[in-house]
């Protein structure tokens, strides 16, 4: 493995570990067994590497839609399932997983959030559109603001799990948040054949 991608691996596991506030660069230079010589190579600072951890995953989104559309012939159902594959990787994946919890960092939000949130809102905006083209969504939704609703719904379920069940439930909430979403974004005939888990 490469320094840089050792260092990305050991930031993430010693962010992960100790939170980004109590994690120091000579914590994770011993986890990369490299020096800080090698770290300053690639890295500034340690807000430089949380950045690069964020961004290494910044085009999941993308990825999952993807791989959802590979195997979904509903747009909608696509969007649902690439909103359950993201939650999987919350809990599997631990770039996912310390991206998530540095986004909420109010350093991290100030300079990263913004691109963040703007590729989530157009893959979903994709996906939206596609399900308008095969006829699955209301006449009355406008994608745009759609797009931005979901996106609000998915990051806000994170946060008041994180906050009442340590993100226990987040799944079982997920679920219940697509299923009154769909009352008002997609035709009948379309949730009646959707899958909200």
């Amino acid at each position: 493995m490469h320094t840089r991608a050792r260092l990305l691996r050991a930031a993430a596991e010693v962010f992960d570990r100790d939170g980004f506030a109590r994690s120091s660069l000579t914590s994770v230079c011993a986890r990369a067994e490299v020096s800080k010589g090698a770290l300053y190579c690639h890295f500034r600072s340690k807000e430089a590497l949380g950045v690069a951890i964020v961004e290494e995953q910044s085009l999941l989104w993308h990825r999952l839609r993807d791989e959802q559309l590979a195997v979904e012939t509903s747009p909608a159902q696509a969007l649902i399932s690439m909103s359950f594959a993201f939650v999987d990787r919350l809990d599997t994946d631990l770039t996912v997983r310390v991206s998530a919890k540095l986004l909420r960092e109010a350093v991290f939000f100030d300079v990263v959030a913004a691109a963040q949130v703007i590729g989530w809102v157009a893959v979903v905006r994709d996906l939206l559109t596609l399900a308008r083209e095969r006829g699955e969504l209301l006449p009355e939704v406008n994608v745009r603001h759609a797009a931005e609703q979901v996106v609000a719904e998915l990051l806000g379920l994170q946060f008041v799990a994180r906050a009442l069940t340590g993100g226990a439930d987040l799944r079982t909430r997920l679920g219940r948040t697509w299923r009154a979403s769909a009352a008002s974004l997609l035709t009948a005939p379309v949730r009646d054949r959707l899958r909200f888990e």
